[in-house]
């Protein structure tokens, strides 16, 4: 089949994993050429909402090269990569016979203007149950489908287990927060990895930040390196998991993660992914597995057995398929 992806293919994001996976497949699969020269994402958000509120009528390049490329390429499938795209294009390539589905990984919280609300949509996958449940109650053939890892480069890749506590992300205020709590309870060794602290962080905190956004091979390494992986997710985010759940258990590392629900339709808690409700647990399991490093083997090895079993780009996109020739 051939697919056409409105969005920027960059080092290990959402976007490439999906090509690249497509690609082995046996798919052919276009993406929205990357600009010679980026601007900063935050920049670029700002810019986006300034043309939002003045120009609403405004269309983001991505999807300007969506509308002069269709034509040429013919694609069976549009696949909007947590990336929206105006009811007046969706519409017009149904009228051309192409499949418009979109796979948010974000909150669905952060969408923009009418985002997965819109006509034309012929399947919404999201990581969110409950949002499916509420895009479902609109006659929207919505899905829950939660990101996944990519075998190429997540994978098990290090030689020893050292001591640094792993964030991996942005330092949006609840996970700067959080790391303020474990600083104060005592916890040493950690290190902070992706983009900047913003302006606003505390001064101790902007230190535990390692000046690098890991991607791929280097990622793994870090997460599996680590005595542990803290995985906590924004106040926006509801009953969903994440995608660095997937490329930790990937990389064999140990994942600490806040409980919610979803995580028992992806992992079994206490045997391939440990979850904590409260500081205080947090901080005893960090200690605990500070003080008995052997024991975070058998879970690391059973998270990465589920991943590669259940959980990687190929086993998503298979679902995906599936749905749309149903």
């Amino acid at each position: 089949m051939r697919f056409i992806i409105p969005s920027y293919s960059l080092p290990d994001n959402f976007t490439e994993n999906v090509a690249f996976t497509l690609r082995n497949m046996g798919h052919e699969v276009l993406t929205a050429p990357v600009p010679t020269q980026l601007i900063d994402q935050r920049v670029m958000h700002l810019i986006q909402l300034g043309y939002e509120k003045f120009a609403p009528t405004w269309l983001p390049p991505q999807e300007k090269w969506l509308l002069k490329t269709f034509q040429e390429f013919k694609p069976d499938v549009m696949i909007a990569i947590t990336h929206t795209v105006s009811e007046e294009t969706l519409l017009k390539l149904n009228k051309h016979g192409v499949c418009n589905i979109v796979w948010w990984g974000d909150t669905p919280a952060n969408m923009r203007k009418q985002g997965l609300l819109c006509k034309g949509w012929d399947h919404i996958f999201v990581k969110d149950k409950y949002a499916v449940f509420k895009l479902k109650t609109l006659g929207l053939r919505a899905h829950f489908l939660p990101e996944a890892m990519n075998p190429a480069w997540h994978k098990v890749n290090y030689k020893t287990i050292g001591n640094d506590i792993v964030f991996a992300g942005n330092t949006y205020d609840y996970r700067h927060f959080l790391i303020r709590r474990l600083l104060d309870a005592g916890c040493q060794h950690i290190k902070l990895y992706g983009n900047r602290p913003p302006r606003w962080a505390d001064k101790d905190i902007k230190e535990l930040f390692q000046n690098k956004f890991i991607v791929k091979e280097e990622k793994s390494r870090v997460f599996g390196e680590g005595l542990a992986c803290i995985n906590s997710t924004a106040m926006t985010e509801g009953n969903s998991i994440n995608c660095r759940a997937f490329e930790i258990a990937g990389a064999g590392g140990l994942q600490i993660m806040e409980y919610r629900p979803a995580i028992e339709d992806c992992f079994e808690p206490g045997k391939e992914i440990v979850t904590y409700e409260s500081i205080e647990e947090l901080m005893d399991k960090i200690s605990f597995y500070r003080n008995n490093v052997d024991a975070s083997k058998s879970i690391r090895m059973a998270a990465y057995d589920r991943v590669i079993s259940s959980h990687t780009y190929q086993h998503r996109l298979t679902t995906i398929l599936q749905t749309i020739k149903d």
